[in-house]
């Protein structure tokens, strides 16, 4: 049994992705989940996904573009103020711009690009790079 499903995910995809895996699978999927992998669709990091119902929490069928270099978790989910965006980027981030961290804000599911813009703070998820 999983204890975190989305770091699972996470590895999963890094793993495969390191070593040179055209797709890769995924189980239990969530609805957060779902939304951290079209998040990762629409930047470009990943190529399209399918979820399939098995009705013991799903599976996701994951094609792998091999544009990741480092993706994960981050655990403990830290608060993120709208002004506290740089020091979490210096943590996680390589460069400045470079990469992005998946963040869950009271408008959704976005990244840290899209919150500074419109201003909000949330809870940091997962970062890409």
């Amino acid at each position: 049994m999983s204890v975190d499903p989305i770091a699972d995910a996470m590895t999963r995809i890094k793993n495969a992705e390191h070593a040179g895996k055209r797709e890769v699978v995924v189980t239990p999927v969530s609805n957060l989940l779902r939304e951290i992998l079209s998040i990762m669709r629409k930047q470009g990091y990943i190529g399209d996904f399918e979820i399939i119902d098995d009705g013991k929490g799903g599976i996701a069928k994951i094609k792998l573009l091999g544009k990741i270099n480092a993706c994960g978790a981050i655990k403990p989910r830290f608060s993120v103020g709208k002004f506290d965006f740089e020091k979490f980027e210096k943590r996680y981030l390589p460069a400045k711009n470079f990469g992005i961290m998946i963040i869950s804000t009271p408008q959704g599911v976005m990244t840290h690009e899209e919150a500074k813009q419109k201003g909000i703070g949330g809870i940091l998820l997962a970062y890409v790079w």
